[in-house]
């Protein structure tokens, strides 16, 4: 079975378990920027209620480049590294002001995905995986955006090499995952990682793909009962 073929089944059985993913709607690219930048090294149920707070509070987004650091920082407390993250957010805005004239990213849509990208990643505090986010959910840019789950799976999957680095996967898994299928693949991985599939005690046992993974210790796992005591 090649690669392409494998993913196609991967993504066959996590349709099957999970549903598949609902159209998103486009977003606007500097909205998607913020929000990844707030969903750093935290959870969706702590980013996204400080991203909702802190759109409300700065609107427009030329807000912010006049708002003093503190008031940015105490609208996103819940998202974690506030002070951090914070100055990011405003520095992003701010040379993006400089840049285009505007807070606006439209100029993106017209740029090749590797331009684009490097666009993105010339901002200070944007890495590999929000730049890619911002291809992939406003511009539908056949990118793939990889965080923990999506690199600890497609390893242990064996998509991609034991060996390989964090900032390689991105172009790596974009290569090999068929362009249309990038936005589902990249949705069902990462619910696959938060729901079995985990870092720490994964639930081999009652996984739906594990005749396709590689992953060493999986024997090990799967003899390791997920029910409630009485019944195993």
């Amino acid at each position: 079975m090649n690669i392409q073929s494998k993913i196609r089944k991967i993504l066959r059985f996590l349709n099957k378990a999970y549903g598949r993913p609902k159209a998103f709607r486009k977003a606007s690219p500097v909205d998607v920027l913020i929000r990844t930048v707030l969903s750093q090294n935290t959870t969706d149920k702590n980013s996204i209620p400080a991203f909702r707070t802190l759109k409300r509070k700065f609107k427009p987004w030329d807000q912010i480049l006049k708002a003093d650091l503190k008031d940015i920082t105490h609208s996103i407390k819940h998202a974690g590294l506030a002070d951090i993250k914070a100055h990011r957010i405003k520095g992003i805005l701010t040379e993006i002001k400089r840049r285009e004239g505007s807070i606006t990213l439209s100029a993106l849509k017209k740029l090749s995905i590797e331009d684009s990208l490097e666009y993105l990643k010339s901002l200070k505090g944007v890495g590999p995986k929000t730049a890619a986010c911002v291809l992939l959910f406003s511009f539908r840019k056949p990118v793939m955006p990889v965080d923990t789950h999506i690199f600890r799976l497609t390893k242990r999957l064996g998509l991609i090499n034991k060996t390989l680095k964090i900032e390689e996967a991105h172009k790596v898994l974009s290569s090999i995952v068929p362009k249309r299928l990038i936005y589902e693949f990249h949705l069902d991985i990462i619910e696959h990682g938060r729901r079995t599939c985990k870092a720490q005690n994964p639930k081999c046992g009652i996984c739906i793909i594990y005749k396709l993974c590689k992953f060493e210790d999986r024997i090990k796992y799967k003899s390791i009962c997920h029910l409630p005591l009485t019944l195993c």
